[in-house]
């Protein structure tokens, strides 16, 4: 039951860190990349990387490099769910990455 329980928790983590909505992008790459973050990633981390809501990782501390940032978006990691069926296209995983790392700045 307890089990059960914690995996039910798991579910709803992912739900209320996720948005499945995707307005048209504008601007330069940096400004879809931030698009991207207020859509899809805020909610858990932050509006500026630093929440770490639900054991998100707090993104301004982060050293990981763009390849592993791209994976971790595509796959997802721990209870952070995989954004390759919501985040469309190679170029926004790479906005969405440059932004991410340029929260650290």
């Amino acid at each position: 039951m307890v089990l059960k329980s914690f995996l039910f928790g798991l579910v709803l983590l992912s739900l209320a860190c996720s948005d499945n909505s995707q307005e048209p992008l504008t601007g330069t790459p940096m400004e879809k990349g931030e698009q991207l973050y207020q859509i899809h990633c805020a909610r858990c981390h932050g509006s500026d990387g630093s929440k770490g809501a639900s054991g998100a990782k707090n993104l301004k501390d982060s050293q990981l490099g763009k390849a592993e940032i791209m994976q971790i978006i595509f796959n997802g990691k721990g209870v952070m769910p995989s954004y390759k069926n919501t985040i469309k296209g190679d170029s926004s995983i790479i906005w969405l990455a440059d932004y991410v790392q340029a929260l650290r700045k």
